[in-house]
């Protein structure tokens, strides 16, 4: 809960361009305040076991949270606005009815199902979707329309990167050239232990439980001097070291895989989308620059954030030279395109208010400080005495901008602290969660590949394929051509090892009764079929049990207490009176049955 709905609300001025682009929306100024005004009606927005959440009240904590990004995507759809006009460029219905047809025919749908199928999905009008997304995306390509030629050599490089050959490796990764040249010599005398060494040695976690093997190595990917070591390999030859930033590396072809040849139709096809795909790209680059351009050719006044202009110009947010944007239009704007989301944390933080409430329970400022220095100590922000830094932490939640932090608390830690407040007395740690913490996080683990499938089947199948051949070369070849999870696929069963007390009693249990080299039965896990083949257990690294007993415990709790909050939160909803106006949702909860609903009362 810390850190989701903060992510969702740290936007940059990259969003507000996305938003000109149409991957977003807002409604254009000129001419459209007053009746976008006169619309919202509506006064009380949501009903929360008889509290009301006023529209005023959501404006509010809208414009606190938004107003700023949001304004300056209004202003800069009035920029695009003003330019067109200056330039005579005149966007026909005709022109924006086209653009659907032709996006609609990319995905092989009629331009009506389109619009219906986005509309739907962004809950917006069909007049709203056609002025502000198409419109914008429109002007900004005809103001940029000589940035946006796509050269051959772009193409060419895309066309590599998606259908060129690949190279999958294993790495090795550490912070030491010495250690590195070390493990380099290893490997080169033995590429075979070059597994081995990547686990007792690498420092990156995500690939080390696997044997250090990575997904496909692509050209064009972005990591040029990576790409050009893993493309110089010859399957099983081991790389020398190469450094990048403060790493060192050493590389083991595992594979390499040959370009794909695609169908004339196909490459057709892949040609235009790729050519839409690096068009919307430079369009992005190119508003970027137009903005910069107009903001500097354009007087534009930031009304709400100068205190002395507000008092001459009450009810105004901003002045595009003549033309004003109003606090009210800015907040309505607001609410159109966060007030869903927004809606729904005001509702929430209502039902918290009445549980603490009910239960005679307050939120101190003791208890969120207490839970701001646990979450910092968790996400490793520590001080060399143990303590949480603070500093360091609120910079990493607000990613710089201090603005934020006072929306971290009350959106991420309140709420965590009251849902702790009100489960704190239902949650302790047995001495059974003890020892089956300690097998979970510091037992031994069982390193298998696998093979994950939909249909029982197939899966029977497969197991008799795999068992007439149990190598496990043919066993790896068998997952990369039948399993249907990405991970297991594309690393030909690798796997990260399989712990104790996961979550998949059946599979953890087969896992740990089987010996290396040896195939399991065929496990059935949720919707979906397994098939493993042991290569071995690991290591436990950690083997006195009052060394990480405090800690554990910690662990644990905070575990359980997490999963009581959510089990209690649900609670709360599911038995509350919540009407929701502004999404058109209501439910009745144990305070009014359907059947009162029913006849009005």
């Amino acid at each position: 809960m810390e850190l989701a709905s903060l992510r969702k609300r740290n936007c940059t001025r990259l969003a507000s361009l996305l938003v000109i682009l149409g991957f977003l929306w807002v409604t254009p100024v000129a001419g459209q305040q007053d009746q976008l005004q006169q619309q919202q009606q509506i006064q009380t927005l949501a009903v929360v076991n008889g509290q009301p959440v006023t529209r005023q009240q959501l404006a509010t904590e809208s414009l606190r949270r938004f107003g700023e990004e949001v304004l300056e995507s209004v202003v800069n759809k009035q920029l695009v606005f003003n330019e067109c006009q200056r330039l005579n460029i005149l966007i026909t219905e005709k022109d924006v009815n086209d653009e659907i047809v032709q996006e609609a025919a990319k995905f092989g749908m009629s331009s009506e199902r389109y619009v219906k199928l986005i509309t739907t999905q962004r809950n917006i009008s069909l007049d709203r979707y056609k002025n502000d997304v198409v419109w914008s995306k429109l002007a900004l390509k005809r103001l940029a329309a000589q940035s946006l030629e796509v050269m051959p050599e772009e193409i060419n490089q895309r066309m590599e990167f998606e259908f060129g050959s690949k190279v999958q490796v294993r790495e090795i990764a550490v912070d030491s050239m010495e250690l590195a040249r070390q493990i380099q010599a290893q490997a080169a005398k033995n590429p075979a232990a070059f597994e081995r060494l990547a686990i007792e040695n690498s420092q990156n976690p995500n690939s080390a439980s696997i044997g250090g093997i990575l997904p496909p190595i692509r050209r064009h990917s972005g990591m040029k001097p990576f790409e050009d070591v893993a493309f110089s390999l010859q399957v099983g030859e081991v790389s020398d070291v190469f450094q990048i930033e403060d790493k060192f590396f050493v590389l083991k072809c595992e594979r390499i895989f040959p370009a794909i040849e695609l169908p004339t139709d196909q490459l057709s096809e892949a040609h235009e989308r790729i050519i839409d795909e690096i068009t919307n790209a430079k369009l992005a680059t190119a508003a970027a620059e137009l903005f910069q351009r107009l903001q500097k050719d354009v007087k534009i006044t930031n009304v709400i954030n100068d205190p002395e202009l507000s008092k001459q110009m009450p009810g105004v947010a901003a002045m595009v030279d003549n033309t004003q944007i109003t606090k009210r239009y800015l907040a309505e704007e607001c609410i159109v395109r966060y007030g869903t989301e927004l809606l729904e944390t005001e509702i929430n933080r209502t039902l918290l208010i009445q549980a603490l409430q009910k239960q005679n329970l307050q939120v101190t400022q003791d208890d969120i400080n207490a839970e701001i220095s646990r979450a910092a100590i968790a996400f490793g922000h520590v001080k060399p005495d143990g303590s949480a830094d603070m500093e360091r932490w609120f910079n990493f939640v607000s990613q710089g901008n201090k603005a934020k932090i006072d929306f971290y608390i009350e959106d991420e830690v309140w709420p965590s602290v009251a849902l702790k407040k009100l489960v704190s007395s239902q949650v302790n740690v047995s001495d059974e969660d003890m020892q089956k913490g300690f097998e979970a996080n510091f037992g031994p683990r069982v390193r298998v590949l696998a093979i994950v499938l939909t249909e029982h089947r197939q899966a029977l199948k497969v197991w008799q394929m795999a068992s007439a051949n149990p190598t496990k070369e043919y066993f790896a070849q068998l997952a990369h051509q039948y399993s249907v999870e990405p991970a297991s696929k594309n690393n030909y069963g690798e796997v990260p090892p399989i712990q104790r007390h996961g979550g998949r009693p059946e599979l953890e249990a087969e896992a740990f009764n089987l010996q290396p080299e040896k195939l399991s039965k065929v496990i059935q896990v949720g919707e979906h079929w397994v098939i493993m083949y042991c290569v071995g257990q690991t290591t436990p690294r950690v083997t006195d049990f009052d060394a990480v007993k405090d800690e554990l415990e910690r662990n644990i709790l905070e575990k359980k207490m997490r999963v009581a909050m959510a089990t209690t939160f649900e609670k709360l909803q599911t038995e509350s009176q919540i009407d929701n106006f502004l999404t058109g949702t209501s439910q009745p909860g144990r305070r009014m049955s359907p059947t009162s609903i029913k006849s009005g009362n």
